[in-house]
């Protein structure tokens, strides 16, 4: 499959444009790039050919010189990594239709949540401690059978406001955190091989490339305005990819 000069060039494609997302917003390589590819490879081996690309992207984008500065999220970044090693196992029992349409379902989710700006205000901490354990765990569920985890956590986050920047920081730290055990999870259970996993290193180029073009973006184009046309595009490849499974 890798020997067809189209499939190639939409996978390069696809990880430039979810890199370019991504260095605009914080986020997108798993929900710009995956729904693409799997168009033309099986939902798993999409989501390895992803592995590189997210580590080191997101590792970039967390910015470690500066600190941390909050443990706030600390408890739902741990649920998440429970929550994606017992959804890992699950994939051995899910089939690839029923992969692509939770993909699908979650990008349409993540999109209306934050389309329609939802909010958290007055939240005491304990409160909030244990909605996002459980968010978190949720997430890990749904990223361990489609590598897409961000859509809870992300609505979650994006409701309580956080400042731009730290919202970047925080979203990619979830990605990285949440990259281990996920993709360890896969190449346990024997879904990768080595050459799936080369060319997802030989594709960190188009995905540098786009979040190096996407950063400076950010300081172009108002954000809002952005934000609208990529969850435009989100919905409309959602929606394909439910209707590719009937």
């Amino acid at each position: 499959m890798y020997n067809d000069p189209t499939i190639v060039f939409m996978i390069v494609f696809a990880v430039f444009a979810g890199a370019l997302v991504k260095g605009v917003i914080g986020f997108g390589i798993p929900m710009i790039a995956l729904p693409i590819i799997v168009f033309f490879l099986p939902p798993i081996t999409s989501m390895l050919l992803l592995c590189a690309p997210i580590f080191i992207t997101n590792f970039l984008q967390i910015k470690i010189k500066e600190g941390i500065k909050s443990y706030r999220f600390l408890p739902m970044f741990i649920s998440l990594v429970v929550g994606l090693l017992v959804g890992a196992r699950l994939i051995l029992e899910i089939d690839s239709n029923t992969i692509t349409q939770i993909i699908a379902l979650s990008i349409i989710f993540m999109v209306i949540a934050n389309y329609f700006g939802l909010e958290v205000k007055n939240i005491n901490k304990n409160s909030e401690k244990i909605i996002t354990i459980l968010i978190g765990f949720f997430s890990g569920l749904l990223g361990g059978v489609s590598t897409i985890y961000g859509p809870p956590m992300l609505a979650y986050l994006a409701a309580v406001k956080l400042p731009k920047e730290i919202f970047v920081r925080t979203v990619s730290t979830m990605y990285f955190i949440g990259s281990f055990p996920l993709y360890g999870s896969l190449i346990y259970y024997g879904f990768a091989t080595a050459n799936d996993l080369l060319i997802s290193i030989g594709l960190v180029a188009p995905a540098l490339l786009g979040q190096k073009i996407g950063t400076r973006i950010r300081h172009i184009i108002p954000e809002k305005k952005f934000r609208l046309i990529v969850f435009v595009i989100l919905v409309i490849i959602g929606l394909a990819l439910l209707i590719k499974t009937f």
